[in-house]
């Protein structure tokens, strides 16, 4: 059985891109605040944590980063949701 993500998700409204990632070429780095956990991963995914801080449908784009990752996007969401930078939206 797969792991599947919540259905809706947001990004935590106190995360600040600008002082919890850094980028260098095709990698990156977050840093969570919320758990002191790290994760080295492709610059694609500071670029999705861009796109929904500035995105009217969140889990669009979250669906969309899946389609063009299918391999690894719902570990990236599965960490990131751990990590509290994601969150489930509520209701």
């Amino acid at each position: 059985m797969k792991d599947k993500r919540p259905e809706r998700i947001e990004l935590n409204g106190k995360f600040s891109i600008i002082h919890c990632t850094f980028k260098h070429q095709s990698r990156s780095v977050i840093y969570s605040p919320f758990t002191s956990e790290s994760m080295l991963c492709d610059i694609s995914v500071v670029e999705l944590l861009e796109r929904l801080s500035h995105a009217d449908c969140m889990t669009g784009e979250v669906d969309s980063y899946v389609k063009k990752r299918p391999e690894s996007a719902l570990g990236v969401i599965k960490e990131l949701l751990s990590m509290q930078i994601l969150l489930p939206a509520k209701d």
